[in-house]
């Protein structure tokens, strides 16, 4: 907690103060994965007050020094990031596949709504205009079936079809 606790240093040496932190850890008598727990721990603290460019820069160096990233300290922190990145992505795919559908379901059924009222009003609607129907947008269906009073023949639903 050395980063946080020492306010009058940190606030007059910043960036130093936290490097002989970490140089201090190094340079103790601890065994190695002590050394690797109390660093793990001193990087969490300080990135409560230190800017994560500081901190990566700090850190990096200690990192590779004691291969911090084998500990089990930040092996769980790893993978609750790991869990909480599925699940957030999870989520995110769920909602856009909701949104698609919701998308698609709306689609087919101006589609439909199109094709049955022009059929019921023309009798008959040849296959061609089935089909350009069903290469439309949702906003020519939605202008057709607005105006579908205003048609009265075929040719005059040319004017809404691309």
């Amino acid at each position: 907690m050395l980063p946080l606790a020492d306010r009058e240093r940190r606030k007059k040496e910043g960036e130093k103060f936290l490097r002989q932190c970490a140089e201090d850890i190094l340079n103790s008598d601890l065994d190695r994965e002590t050394k690797k727990a109390v660093l793990l721990r001193a990087e969490i603290f300080a990135g409560l007050v230190y800017d994560r460019q500081v901190i990566e820069l700090i850190f990096r160096e200690v990192e590779q020094v004691l291969n911090i990233e084998e500990s089990a300290g930040y092996q769980r922190i790893f993978e609750k990031g790991l869990i909480k990145g599925r699940q957030e992505g999870w989520q995110e795919g769920r909602q856009e596949g909701r949104q698609e559908g919701r998308q698609e379901g709306r689609q087919e059924s101006l589609v439909d709504v199109t094709i049955r009222l022009l059929s019921k009003k023309f009798r008959r609607l040849p296959r061609e205009y089935v089909a350009r129907i069903k290469e439309q947008d949702a906003y020519v269906l939605q202008q057709v079936i607005d105006n579908i009073f205003d048609i009265n023949d075929l040719s005059e639903l040319e004017d809404y079809l691309q």
